[in-house]
């Protein structure tokens, strides 16, 4: 019912798709709160002569924190730490949590794809004493090693995707 004299759309998470572009007939952008387009109808959108713009950037701190949270997650297993506390039991021996626990540093992390949050993670990840190398379709002279994927997943303790959605990505792994 909103659409129906709507000229902009803001987008966050639910999918834009033709049929939602098609109950707004005035529409002439779609906004993207955020980054990815991939869940926005874009030949639809362009079809139809309707801009679809995003915000870069706007959440690359957000990303390149979780990123770094979700691997220390991984290395410290605290997912399954957290259970077994929750469900009142004691921390298990260092034998029982299995191989790999650990720490970033004297790792070499794969950062796929070189975007902005794969640049703010390369500082951090070496303060904590991590190797960085990185795969993308261009090298920047930062720094970096950047190698082909396959020699990259080769060598690699821990791989980082940053990447967007787009056909060319999609099962790149």
């Amino acid at each position: 019912r909103e659409m129906a004299d709507a000229d902009i759309l803001l987008h966050v998470l639910a999918p834009v798709t033709a049929a939602t572009m098609d109950l707004a007939p005035r529409l002439g952008l779609v906004q993207k709160i955020g980054v990815g387009i991939d869940a926005i109808d874009v030949a639809h959108a362009k079809a139809r002569g309707i801009a679809v713009c995003n915000m870069p950037g706007t959440n690359t701190a957000a990303v390149a924190e979780m990123t770094l949270a979700l691997v220390l997650a991984c290395l410290r297993r605290i997912p399954r730490l957290h259970a077994g506390t929750a469900a009142g039991g004691i921390w298990p021996q260092a034998g029982e949590i299995g191989d790999g626990l650990g720490e970033i540093g004297g790792r070499t992390v794969g950062l796929v794809g070189y975007g902005a949050v794969a640049q703010r993670l390369v500082p951090v990840l070496r303060a904590l004493g991590a190797q960085v190398v990185a795969h993308s379709r261009s090298s920047r002279e930062d720094g970096v090693e950047f190698l082909p994927l396959d020699a990259l997943l080769a060598r690699a303790d821990i791989v980082s995707l940053h990447l967007p959605s787009t056909p060319q990505t999609y099962h790149v792994i």
